[in-house]
């Protein structure tokens, strides 16, 4: 039987959906060449017509990791729930890599590789760049509202209902908590003229995916792509055949999230149906990477723009190439961030050991270093 018909035993446990990982790896694809593109194409060729449509179809990357992350997080409530009910070790190991994406959210914003360095750059309030909120904080905050949602409540049915109250909020309210001005290390989260991803309205793509997994627990596989195919069809940004000022119009409105919604459906999809007509081993390979996005998330950006550590290719790049040169070197960037992804997932599965000491020991330099480096 073809693993993507099977879903549950009679435990009523939930395996791993490959359709998901295989539309993070198209996530993860198209941000890797939009952010390419965005930094290194002539300012020229981005006051082109085709550009600003290439800048709407990219607005459907960030949506897309939010709703991954909300779909998984269901599933994993739906899994195992006694965690969430007993709050063992299992739930706060959860809570604990949660915690560690909101802080590599506010690592990848540190302007020095020094800690004395760092804070004296703070205290002359310069602090706006580091405490702005990217995708990772807020995929981080809206799993970490989920996971408060879930302890109170315990029951899957209410957990849906309010996570769907929540997602209209989220979407509907970004105006009005814009005028809400807070702490400076909070104010971030709610007031989208200074961050790009404030958690109204992006979190609310999250609730689409706690919603869309619950509804994906309770359906045969095929009932649920089917009536996933019709519901992005039906939410299909049309305003693609209007003039292309249009566009920019619908982008951060209420219909522009519906129809990123849509777009996100029918990616989904076309992944699920990929995987059922041409289930080889290269699908497989695509969808092992997408299962590592956070390392692709950050080592990507640590090559095309800049890091701590070095700069990245953005000083040598930087608003200067054609789009057959900019498509070149994102097909080479493409290619070799992908290959450490799988290196990377191999080492996790196979020596779970060495990959763990690894991963500590990056971390225990990168700290020690940090703390006592004065440059």
């Amino acid at each position: 039987m073809n693993c993507l018909d099977w879903k549950s035993e009679g435990s009523g446990l939930i395996r791993r959906v490959d359709a998901v990982d295989l539309f993070r790896f198209f996530v993860l694809f198209f941000m890797i060449q939009g952010h390419l593109f965005r930094a290194y194409l002539l300012p020229s060729i981005r006051q082109e017509q085709w550009y600003r449509i290439h800048e709407v179809l990219h607005g459907f990357v960030a949506p897309g990791f939010l709703f991954a992350a909300g779909f998984a997080a269901f599933l994993s409530f739906h899994n195992k729930r006694q965690n969430y009910i007993h709050l063992d070790r299992a739930f706060f190991k959860r809570l604990r890599r949660i915690l560690f994406v909101v802080a590599v959210g506010y690592w990848i914003h540190m302007p020095f590789f020094s800690l004395r360095k760092t804070v004296r750059f703070l205290l002359m309030g310069k602090a706006d760049d580091f405490l702005r909120v990217d995708i990772l904080q807020c995929i981080g905050v809206s799993l970490l509202l989920f996971t408060l949602l879930a302890v109170l409540l315990k029951n899957e049915k209410l957990l849906v209902l309010f996570s769907a109250l929540a997602g209209a909020l989220f979407f509907l309210l970004p105006e009005t908590v814009k005028g809400i001005r807070l702490h400076s290390a909070v104010d971030p989260y709610f007031n989208y003229n200074v961050s790009m991803f404030p958690v109204f309205p992006w979190a609310g793509f999250l609730c689409i995916g706690i919603v869309m997994a619950y509804i994906y627990s309770v359906l045969k596989n095929e009932i649920f792509f089917k009536l996933l195919l019709l519901s992005g069809i039906l939410l299909f940004p049309w305003f693609f055949f209007l003039p292309v000022k249009a566009h920019v119009k619908t982008e951060l409105t209420l219909t522009g999230n519906m129809n990123k919604t849509g777009g996100i459906f029918l990616l989904l999809w076309f992944s699920y149906w990929l995987l059922r007509r041409f289930n080889g081993r290269f699908l497989l390979v695509l969808k092992k990477a997408g299962t590592e996005s956070l390392f692709v998330y950050v080592l990507h950006l640590f090559i095309i723009f800049n890091s701590i550590f070095r700069p990245g290719m953005k000083s040598l790049f930087e608003n200067s190439l054609t789009v057959l040169q900019a498509l070149s070197l994102f097909l080479i960037v493409q290619l070799a961030v992908f290959a450490a992804s799988l290196l990377y997932n191999e080492i996790k599965e196979k020596q779970p050991f060495w990959w763990r000491l690894g991963f500590n020991a990056f971390w225990l330099i990168f700290i020690v270093i940090f703390a006592i480096r004065s440059y």
